[in-house]
């Protein structure tokens, strides 16, 4: 690797520890509050990730958050649309035509259990994957030991990032994996 993919790699390094602080420090402020809060703690992580991954994508698109797409009653966290998208008179979904990618994000991973994740998660992004299609990727900030394999047996290394690993700490090099594979699908 030469210098310039080492800085760069070392700037995604300084943006995960930052984001991950970012969500540590909301996490634990709403901590004990209650399943009621989860949805609040989800939406603000959505928005951190939002807010860093700004500064990766190309400037023909933008991000929306907490938005449809047409013809798929289900809300996203993240839609990358073109820069000039507009949604549907007064609604909050995107014509089909002018969405590139969906992310779904998980503050804490998913919560099947361990024998289910497989067959539930892969049947959930077909199902987005058929009515929208569209690509969908699977952001888990934190993410159960006993789940990684099974999401990743699910949606595969090119659909599921997983930032932080309980018990193994942050994963360096998954954010920029990340990023990585969002522009690889905005150029198709």
């Amino acid at each position: 690797m030469d210098d310039l993919g080492l800085d760069r790699s070392i700037d995604f390094m300084i943006e995960l520890e930052e984001m991950i602080g970012m969500i540590d420090k909301i996490r634990d402020e709403y901590r004990g509050r209650g399943l009621s809060w989860n949805r609040f703690r989800g939406d603000v992580t959505a928005r951190i990730v939002a807010h860093y991954l700004k500064q990766h994508i190309p400037e023909d698109v933008k991000i929306v958050q907490l938005a449809w797409i047409e013809g798929c009653a289900n809300e996203f966290d993240i839609l990358i649309v073109d820069k000039d998208a507009k949604p549907i008179d007064f609604t909050s979904a995107y014509p089909k035509d002018q969405v590139r990618l969906l992310i779904e994000v998980k503050a804490s991973g998913i919560f099947y259990k361990r024998d289910e994740v497989k067959k539930r998660l892969s049947e959930l992004f077909k199902t987005w994957r058929d009515k929208t299609g569209k690509p969908v990727l699977y952001l888990s900030i934190w993410e159960a030991r006993a789940h990684i394999e099974e999401v990743l047996k699910a949606l595969g290394k090119d659909t599921a990032f997983m930032l932080v690993a309980e018990k193994k700490g942050l994963k360096h090099d998954e954010w920029e994996r990340f990023v990585e594979r969002v522009n690889v699908l905005l150029k198709r």
